[in-house]
């Protein structure tokens, strides 16, 4: 058993997988996901919470975007250039 963004994922013997919310109210209901890796079952949790819009997680193309590290790599970078 494994407990992931307020879900409950419970391996079944026939490697499926049973999909619980921990609590109430139940904004997803409880789903069963097909035999997959516990990877393949969290995506599946993040789509169905996405369909919903309840998905808090920020989206990857509204991040900030950063060079190298994200450490003024740039800045530093120019600076060592007209030195």
């Amino acid at each position: 058993m494994e407990r992931y963004r307020g879900f409950v994922l419970i391996p079944e013997e026939d490697l499926s997988w049973q999909v619980r919310p921990e609590r109430s109210p139940m904004h997803v209901l409880p789903f069963r996901a097909p035999a997959c890796s516990i990877a393949d079952v969290k995506a599946l949790v993040d789509w169905r919470l996405a369909r919903l819009g309840r998905d808090r997680r920020p989206k990857a193309e509204l991040l900030p975007q950063t060079k190298g590290n994200g450490w003024r790599l740039a800045e530093v970078q120019d600076q060592q250039k007209t030195a």
